[in-house]
């Protein structure tokens, strides 16, 4: 389907929208949006999909936009606070992430945490135990801005550890 978006024309369907969605964990939403749409057993407020399949900023289109898109492309839109009603909180539902975290001791005899998927993302305690659980916390919040801004979740899928000679 064609459909003209701030004078520039998308080619956008329902497969288009469901790759774009793809990897893509729903935004939290704000107290504005009303409505949101259900694509692979998780509900998006009904922006993010079209933002994800077009690249366009959230401002540059209207929820009357997103809906009447959404709506031709087959998608059932639903309403949040009915959404809400009939669904329990899901928060604890998610996928379990994991991550590796590299300990190191520093000068001062404290652990030092960090997550070399996530950058910038490090901790520190005074056992391993606390460096960890410091850590675990400091991704928890580094994954919560990512999704607050769209930004996709890095995973990792491997991790080796590697021996040299030196």
């Amino acid at each position: 389907m064609d459909f003209v978006l701030r004078g520039r024309e998308y080619q956008i369907d329902k497969i288009s929208i469901i790759k774009a969605v793809s990897g893509a964990y729903p935004k939290g939403t704000d107290r504005r949006s009303k409505y949101c749409v259900e694509i692979a057993g998780k509900h998006y407020p009904i922006k993010q999909p079209v933002h994800l399949v077009t690249g366009l900023p959230y401002i540059a289109f209207t929820a009357m936009d997103a809906y009447r898109i959404l709506e031709k492309a087959g998608f059932a839109i639903h309403n949040i606070e009915d959404h809400k009603e009939k669904q329990p909180d899901k928060v604890k539902e998610r996928n379990t992430l994991k991550f590796a975290v590299v300990l190191a001791n520093d000068e001062d005899g404290y652990f030092i945490a960090s997550c070399p998927a996530l950058p910038g993302c490090h901790s520190q305690g005074h056992t391993k135990e606390e460096a960890v659980a410091n850590v675990s916390e400091a991704i928890r919040g580094y994954i919560a801005s990512l999704r607050k801004h769209g930004e996709p979740v890095p995973c990792i899928t491997e991790v080796q550890e590697v021996e040299v000679t030196a």
